[in-house]
């Protein structure tokens, strides 16, 4: 259940979403089922989008237990293989929001189902992929849709190297500038029709990635004034409740934007640059990458 706090924040912050749809891929755990509950507390339906049906079908049994009377839906998606995002897509349900969650941290040695080098084939081209392929059809929905990226805010110590793409040093914040920029191509693609494109950031949040970004200092990250999965989570609610204009990032607002509840950030210099040839470079690779499985 949602701690008091989150509960009064909600009710005082956001509007109530009853008869909305919301899509969150990568669901089943961490900030992403946070962020479900949030949606179902405020009266959304929710679908969960996640790789692992048997995780899923976990998650959706926990919300259903504290929340009886909620829509929770799942439906099977690899953000990793394009083969599982085509037919993701094909199924795709009809909804009011649609938030990219899904993603990976350092993971050595490990390949996307096409062959990348999964923290960059995942957290990047796998969500470009899922952009390209659902965006139309949500455009042609007939009502507005909320369309949120997730990024992060190591995205603003990073570059992007196109001979380099997809070495696995710095693969994280490389894979989360690239997706700020491409939310930022998104927003402005986008203005003036049905699609509201966003980005969101939880802070610094105490989950399973942070650990890895800690390290060693991990123990001490805990006695520090980062932001719980619950607080992080609440980016979603805030921007659904219309307190952010289209285009913007939202995330936590203090200590560096590291902590507290959601506000509108500024964005990173890095993020508004050199969009175009990244947008160019992706496309090729997507393309590239399906005409190889046709072969």
């Amino acid at each position: 259940m949602l701690s008091k706090k989150t509960v009064k924040y909600l009710n005082k912050h956001c509007r109530r979403l009853d008869g909305k749809t919301v899509l969150i891929t990568g669901a089943n755990g961490g900030i992403g089922f946070k962020t479900a509950e949030t949606l179902v507390y405020l009266g959304a339906s929710v679908v969960l989008a996640c790789r692992n049906p048997e995780k899923a079908a976990s998650a959706r049994e926990k919300l259903v237990a504290d929340y009886p009377e909620a829509d929770i839906r799942v439906m099977p998606l690899d953000v990793a293989d394009f083969a599982s995002i085509d037919a993701f897509a094909g199924d795709l349900p009809d909804v009011d929001a649609f938030i990219n969650n899904a993603g990976v941290f350092h993971r050595p040695g490990e390949k996307t189902a096409d062959g990348l080098e999964l923290v960059m084939g995942t957290n990047y081209v796998g969500t470009f992929r899922v952009g390209e392929k659902v965006l139309p059809k949500l455009e042609n929905c007939g009502h507005d849709v909320v369309y949120i990226n997730t990024i992060s805010l190591i995205h603003k110590f990073a570059r992007v190297d196109f001979g380099r793409f997809y070495d696995e040093k710095g693969s994280y914040a490389r894979s989360k500038l690239c997706l700020a920029r491409y939310s930022e191509y998104l927003a402005n693609k986008y203005r003036g029709t049905n699609i509201h494109v966003f980005m969101s950031h939880p802070g610094i949040a105490i989950t399973g990635i942070a650990s890895h970004l800690f390290g060693k200092f991990y123990i001490l990250a805990k006695i520090m004034p980062f932001n719980s999965v619950e607080r992080s989570s609440l980016a979603a609610a805030y921007i659904l409740s219309g307190n952010a204009p289209c285009g913007s990032v939202v995330g936590p607002h203090i200590l560096f934007c590291g902590w507290g509840n959601p506000k509108v950030n500024r964005k990173s210099k890095r993020a508004l640059r050199d969009i175009k040839p990244l947008v160019e470079f992706t496309a090729g690779e997507t393309a590239r990458i399906a005409a190889e499985k046709e072969k």
